[in-house]
């Protein structure tokens, strides 16, 4: 439930009020940085433009961790076999096929901090950015695709609506599960056989939903107008404004700094 990938908080902040074009780009340019990171200095100049950024969009940074929670256990746990059955540099610890040695020790911490700054940038995008606003952005960037007769609007806003439903379903399963349990399943107990099987009265009204949900949506944008194939004007037309530029030529100067070092 405090999974906040996907999710928008409307604000007034400075990330709020950038370009989402420019957004976009920034986003991509981190994750390739992270990606491209291989020292010390390097990821200290990453957490440093994430931390940055979190309180630029004035978002409290409890939550934001609480909402990223998930995902970083989950890149601790990768790290963590990347620590102990990596090979090569002194050995400090050994027992059997477990072994602790430097470059094991570097690349697990490497691994941590490097999907840390991908999946926090990513959040942090969602977070600042409306679903109009990433369907736009998407729009210009696919727009070279028109002449090999791809439908770009079709495929941006089936991705936009993909993005956003992330939290509902969270909230949806969430629902489900407790109304199960309070009418007396064990979906934590028993063998792995019994586990699967307390899942399945979980799923089958999950995806009953899902498709529910799916079929009001379509409802929705029929009435509303809305065909397929057809070029539509923007209500909400993207502006770009001095601090993009100037943003975006700072994140080079990093880039160049960081291939330099």
């Amino acid at each position: 439930m405090n999974i906040v990938f996907g999710r928008y908080l409307a604000g007034r902040s400075f990330v709020h009020q950038l370009d989402a074009r420019n957004k976009i780009i920034t986003l991509f340019l981190m994750i390739f940085l992270s990606f491209i990171a291989n020292s010390t200095i390097d990821f200290v100049i990453l957490l440093a433009l994430c931390s940055a950024a979190l309180l630029a969009a004035r978002i409290p940074v409890m939550f934001f961790l609480k909402g990223i929670r998930f995902f970083l256990i989950m890149i601790l746990l990768t790290a963590i076999l990347q620590l102990l059955f990596s090979k090569g540099g002194s050995t400090f610890f050994s027992w059997g096929i477990i072994s602790i040695t430097s470059i094991g020790l570097k690349t697990g911490i490497f691994l941590f901090l490097r999907f840390t700054v991908a999946i926090s940038m990513a959040t942090l995008f969602t977070l600042t950015t409306s679903s109009i606003e990433i369907a736009n952005g998407l729009t210009f960037f696919l727009q070279p695709f028109r002449f090999l007769k791809l439908p770009v609007d079709d495929i941006v806003l089936t991705l936009s609506i993909a993005l956003r439903f992330v939290p509902t379903i969270i909230r949806e399963i969430n629902t489900i599960t407790n109304a199960q349990k309070s009418r007396g399943s064990f979906l934590n107990t028993g063998s792995i056989v019994q586990q699967i099987r307390a899942v399945l009265p979980v799923l089958t009204p999950f995806f009953l939903g899902s498709i529910k949900r799916a079929e009001d949506l379509a409802t929705a944008m029929i009435l509303r107008g809305y065909t397929d194939g057809r070029k539509r004007s923007k209500f909400r037309k993207m502006t770009w404004k001095i601090q993009d530029s100037v943003l975006l030529g700072f994140y080079f100067i990093i880039l160049l700094i960081m291939v330099w070092l």
